[in-house]
Parts: C-alpha cells; sequence; structure tokens
C-alpha cells in the first residue's frame, strides 16, 4: 500500500474554518482561555475609543509568554493533540482555538509575545493566504521590530515585563453585515462582552484573583449561585466516572436554590444575571477547569415555574471532554448517559426544595402556636392536587369577626369564599413567571406595619395573652419577622 502526502489548502481549510459558528464574545474567550492558561494575572481586552482610530481589537495579558519557536508552534493549526494529557489548568482543547477563534472575526491576526525580554511576532493574514501565487501554502508571516512597534495596543503592550497580546484587524465578517460600519458594532461588543466575560469567568476572578478589564474599566464577577444568601438542597456529590481510556476521575455536583426575587437587592439581582433572566438562566452550569463552557439547561428535563430557583454546579476536568463531548468553541457539552439518572434525582429534590419554598404565606399549618400566623392555606384536595383557602384562625380574621354579630360575620364569610373562588391565579402564574410582579407591591410602609401589628397585639391581649406574649408571638409572622424597627417600636409602645 502506498503512501500519499495530501495537505489540504491554506485558503480553503483557513476560509471554511472562518465560519464555525463562533460569536464575537465568544471567540474573544477562546482567546482568553490560552491567557489563563499562560498563568496570567491581568487580562485586558482593547477596543478603539473613537470612530476615526483604525478599527481593532487586542487582548493582552501578562502571563509567561512565548519564546519565537514556542509561538510559531502555537499559529499552527491543530498545534497539539486533543487527547494529549493536559494540565488541570489548560483551557485549550484541540490547538486550533486562538486561530479559528480570531479569524471568525477578522482576515488579520497577529500574535505577539515576550518572554525572557525577548519579543517575537507572528501573523496570519487571510488575504496572503488566498493569493494564487502561494499555492495553497500554509505562509504565515513573521513581523519585524519595527513592525511590531506600529501595532495596535503597543504602547500596553511595552509595559508588560511578559505576556502576549493578540491583534485583530480587518473586519470582514462585521463590515457586510453593519453595511460597512465597524467602530459602532464593536462598540456594541464591547459592552456585550462586560456582561459575558462576567459570567464565563466569574470563578476565576473570585477564586483566583485574576483581574480581567475592558479597555481600563475592571469587570465585576457575577455570581448566578448568589452564594452568600442561597440553600443547599444537599451537600456537593462527588461522582466517581471513567473517561473513555477507562481512567477514574470525579465529577463534582453541586445544587443551589436561590432565595425570592422579592427578597433580594438591586445589587444581588445584578449579580444573578438580572431578575428578568432568571427563567433563562435556570439549570446546570457546567464547567471545565471552572470556565463556564454550558449554562440555562436542563438537558431536556421539563423547565418549571419554581425551578427557575434552581441552579446546579456541574466541575468536569478536563480529561473528559470526549466523554462530556466538548466541541471546539467549549460552549457545548453533553451529559454522559451514566450520569443522567443521578442528575435527575438532583433536580428532583432541587425542584422540590423550591417548591416548598415557593408556599409563601400559604401552607396547612400543624402548630397549634402557628395557626394565627399565616393567610393562606395549601390544602391536598387529592394525591398530586391542591387548593387554597383562607386561614381563618389567622388573627386579623379572627379581630374582626370577634366584634361583629353573627349576622354579619356570615357576610364575611360569604365574601372571604368569593375571594378564595376568584384567585386569578393563572394570571399570576404569567406575570410571576416573566417577573412582572412588582416588587414594591410586596413591600408595606412601616406605619401601616406598625398599625396591623398593635391591631394583632391588642386582640391577643384579649385573648388573654400578655403584651410580651403577643408581640413576640405577632413578629414570627413573614410579613413582620424581618423588621427591626417594627420590633423597636412595638417593645417601645408596650414597655418591654
Amino acid at each position: 500500500m502506498e503512501k500519499i502526502e495530501n495537505p489540504p489548502r491554506a485558503n480553503y481549510l483557513m476560509g471554511s474554518m472562518r465560519f464555525m459558528g463562533y460569536s464575537f464574545c465568544d471567540a474573544v474567550a477562546d482567546v482568553i482561555d490560552n491567557s489563563i492558561s499562560a498563568g496570567a494575572k491581568n487580562i485586558r481586552v482593547l477596543f478603539p475609543k473613537t470612530p476615526d482610530e483604525n478599527p481593532f481589537v487586542g487582548i493582552l495579558d501578562d502571563g509567561h509568554g512565548m519564546s519565537d519557536k514556542e509561538l510559531l508552534s502555537a499559529m499552527c493549526y491543530g498545534s497539539q493533540s486533543n487527547e494529549k494529557a493536559r494540565a488541570e489548568n489548560d483551557l485549550g482543547r484541540f490547538g486550533l482555538g486562538m486561530k479559528s477563534a480570531s479569524l471568525s472575526q477578522c482576515k488579520k491576526m497577529t500574535v505577539v509575545s515576550r518572554k525572557k525580554n525577548k519579543t517575537n511576532a507572528f501573523r496570519w493574514d487571510y488575504d496572503e493566504v488566498s493569493k494564487n501565487s502561494n499555492g495553497g501554502k500554509w505562509y504565515v508571516l513573521k513581523l519585524s521590530e519595527d513592525e511590531i512597534s506600529e501595532l495596535p495596543c503597543y504602547e500596553e503592550f511595552s509595559d508588560i515585563e511578559c505576556g502576549t497580546l493578540v491583534v485583530w484587524e480587518d473586519f470582514d465578517v462585521i463590515r457586510k453585515a453593519n453595511g460597512g460600519q465597524v467602530f459602532q458594532p464593536l462598540t456594541k461588543h464591547r459592552d456585550e462582552l462586560l456582561d459575558h466575560l462576567a459570567l464565563i469567568y466569574h470563578r476565576f476572578m473570585k477564586e483566583d484573583k485574576i483581574k480581567f478589564f475592558v479597555n481600563y474599566a475592571e469587570i465585576t464577577p457575577l455570581d448566578p449561585f448568589l452564594e452568600s444568601r442561597s440553600t443547599l438542597s444537599h451537600s456537593t456529590i462527588k461522582q466517581p466516572l471513567k473517561d473513555s481510556n477507562g481512567n477514574g476521575h470525579y465529577i463534582y455536583i453541586t445544587p443551589y436554590k436561590l432565595p425570592f426575587v422579592s427578597s433580594m437587592t438591586s445589587v444581588e439581582q445584578k449579580l444573578i444575571g438580572g431578575a428578568e433572566n432568571m427563567n433563562k438562566m435556570q439549570g446546570y452550569y457546567i464547567y471545565r477547569g471552572k470556565r463556564l463552557i454550558k449554562y440555562g439547561t436542563w438537558f431536556g428535563l421539563a423547565r418549571h415555574e419554581v425551578s427557575k430557583y434552581g441552579r446546579v454546579k456541574v466541575d468536569i476536568p478536563n480529561s473528559m471532554d470526549d466523554i462530556w463531548k466538548v466541541d471546539v468553541m467549549k460552549k457545548s457539552a453533553t451529559i454522559p448517559p451514566e450520569l443522567a439518572k443521578l442528575l435527575e434525582k438532583t433536580i428532583a429534590d432541587l425542584i422540590d426544595k423550591s417548591t416548598k419554598q415557593t408556599e409563601f404565606r400559604g401552607r396547612k399549618v400543624t402548630k397549634e402556636k402557628e395557626k394565627q400566623i399565616y393567610v393562606w392555606d395549601r390544602l391536598e384536595a387529592r394525591k398530586g392536587f391542591y387548593s387554597y383557602s383562607i386561614n381563618r384562625d389567622n388573627y386579623f380574621i379572627q379581630a374582626v369577626l370577634q366584634g361583629l354579630p353573627d349576622d354579619q360575620k356570615a357576610k364575611v364569610e360569604m365574601m372571604l369564599k368569593e375571594i378564595e373562588r376568584n384567585i386569578p391565579i393563572h394570571q399570576m402564574h404569567l406575570d410571576h413567571d416573566v417577573n412582572k410582579i412588582d416588587p414594591e407591591s410586596e413591600k408595606e410602609d412601616i406605619s401601616e406595619l406598625l398599625e396591623q401589628a398593635i391591631m394583632a397585639v391588642e386582640w391577643q391581649h384579649v385573648m388573654g395573652k400578655d403584651f410580651q406574649d403577643a408581640v413576640n408571638s405577632i413578629l414570627t409572622a413573614e410579613q413582620f419577622r424581618d423588621s427591626e424597627e417594627l420590633k423597636n417600636r412595638l417593645n417601645k409602645k408596650y414597655n418591654l
């Protein structure tokens, strides 16, 4: 059998790989992965500030840099095997990312790197590669010192002792898609990148203290799990799983249940990605070496209204890319079948816990001392189905009924039943699902709260409790329990 070398033509293969489906933000992230693997502590994405500058994007890091030989190797398509064992912090995959991601956005990509006081630079220029005179050969361009000094962002690069700068120029894709405009679309991408990087690399910012900048604005990491306030449905699961070679590894699974949107501050809502995005951002968060590669999915499991409070962190090592089917762009993964059943149970537990959370001021109370607190009872009508009724033992309702003659009590009872029959539950569900319930409607003025609380205390006192017990009792009600000011004012009123 004869062996015949049959290399691909550079212009055809490079041209095809320019249309792999990278978004602008995904392309920038793929380049940043190399910066993290290189041990960078500061990563900056630079954009032109004014329309009169020649359009560019620069991605600058202070990692360990590359020698001339190392940089030339890195510029090669398929510069490393996807089956090769990698260091835990290596976010690479196929040795294609920097080239394919960059040239998906521009026609000219230049990489400058400094290591041990030596600076080297190479460039892929699609127009140069496409020249007929090159005969389909893979000709990469080596830049001189003078050419390096003329690059955009060279001033910022010259300030670092070692590191790498990737420069994008000639944005043909953006220009064609925007009627010849480049500066304004780049400005829009710049703004989108702030949120994208804040989510994708939030763990590197928080845990490893790596600083990310867009131009000179430092990015604040998001916190999709709101870890300081969320509760765990159960502790982290350490699940053993074998790779395609039969070697054992561990997957770490941590389920979180977020608090109600209405109880979050505006800062907390921003940290989780925005209250308006609760539904879109529920689900699994798959991390490969702490880098987020997929989120906002239950992998085919049905979404629930209550499940929007559930988020599950899954940590996978880079040695299991083939099992999880991590793609070239590192933005997709598929759950291994052997893990599916375990994760389904995890989600069922999480949804059950979230369901219990959504029974806000509505449950069937079994403890005698709690009977007067809740407004709504949630009653099991038949297995798996529920109905809701106003709690007649609630102290406000009792306070009203106690002062009425029997014929008026009957009318109040008719009114309560009419309210129960006409709850706009479907519209409430729809509004809640898209976070259209006005959070201000759930807040009450302190003077109104105080009036209600005094009414409840006075009624309980009439029913035989001393003022201390009455105040303690009503402060367990959900509408009162979080107000320190209310507690102080009640204690002052009753000299407690």
